[in-house]
């Protein structure tokens, strides 16, 4: 009698276990037999150092975690994700009560244009404009940083953004 229960429970843990789960998204229509991406450097067209390199990382990151696409070498991707950051704007959001030329919170907006390029055709797969603010807080001896982790931040969300558009119809 327990080697029944015992099997019966193995054999409904196992059909539940296959449950329709999958790992990413469902692809939409232009990327439906592509299977393995890389990231190109992201142009920087900005006066900020390092912008390129951030959305690279994220792009990448990003794509990775997702799981709906494996990362491969340039050679042997399925397709190419290429683009620039085109450019940073820095806003006042809050500012000084007692001075209002003094702002206390600084927003920075970054906006990316990003294509999806199949790598064997050269065909255009996707391609948009992403822009995501981000702020930080004017503090002194500490604002660049400040500023580095509110670029950054936005970078990441904006690449999140972009992998919703490439895995979901």
């Amino acid at each position: 009698m327990k080697t029944l229960q015992l099997f019966i429970c193995s054999v409904v843990a196992l059909a539940l276990s296959a449950c329709g789960y999958h790992l990413g998204g469902l692809k939409p229509t232009a990327l439906k037999d592509m299977n393995t991406f890389c990231v190109e450097v992201f142009e920087n067209q900005t006066l900020h150092p390092n912008a390129g390199m951030l959305m690279t990382t994220a792009m990448a990151n990003a794509l990775q975690s997702d799981g709906t696409y494996r990362m491969a070498p340039q050679n042997e991707a399925d397709f190419v994700v290429r683009g620039a950051v085109t450019r940073i704007v820095r806003e006042s959001l809050i500012t000084d009560t007692e001075d209002t030329y003094i702002s206390k919170q600084i927003g920075a907006s970054v906006y990316v244009k990003y294509q999806i390029v199949n790598r064997k055709t050269g065909e255009e797969l996707l391609s948009s404009e992403e822009t995501e603010t981000a702020s930080y807080f004017n503090q002194l001896g500490s604002t660049e940083s400040a500023q580095e982790a509110a670029i950054s931040y936005a970078t990441r969300r904006i690449a999140e953004e972009i992998v919703i558009d490439l895995v979901t119809e």
